[in-house]
């Protein structure tokens, strides 16, 4: 049982650093951690906030390097809605590349700024370049309405 509040410990912390906050509550229906490979996983209902970002989803797992010293992946899966300021991204799947500093989402994308609004079904990040690519399926192209009230 102390093996089990030291692996939510260092999940926690290092999910802390991620998102540089002082304090992140994360709350689920179910959390799993698992040894080898070390992965943390919340399961139902999962909302995780700090002072800047709020993320909902049916399910979120956190993936560990391979000397389980740092976080190198953060999926969510099911219902994802991240919040942040006036910015808002929905999609069905999200998954963040800590070390790469990449975001990669697919299904059903809304992306929403203030009153302007994205959709499409795939969208990459590239948070060192400032590079972002939305793209689409074969049966729907992106759409953005942008709306020039000020």
């Amino acid at each position: 049982m102390n093996k089990f509040f030291l692996y939510l410990f260092i999940s926690m912390i290092s999910f802390l650093k991620i998102l540089y906050s002082s304090e992140i509550l994360i709350e689920s229906d179910e959390l799993v951690i698992t040894n080898r490979p070390l992965t943390t996983t919340f399961i139902g209902n999962v909302y995780a906030f700090d002072d800047q970002i709020k993320l909902w989803s049916d399910k979120v797992l956190i993936l560990y390097t391979e000397t389980e010293s740092q976080i190198d992946q953060i999926k969510s899966f099911g219902n994802t809605k991240l919040v942040r300021e006036n910015q808002e991204i929905i999609s069905e799947n999200m998954t963040y590349f800590v070390i790469d500093k990449k975001i990669y989402a697919k299904g059903n994308i809304t992306l929403t700024q203030d009153e302007n609004v994205m959709k499409g079904n795939e969208l990459s990040v590239d948070l060192v370049k400032s590079k972002s690519i939305m793209k689409s399926n074969k049966d729907n192209k992106v759409t953005v309405k942008i709306n020039n009230n000020e």
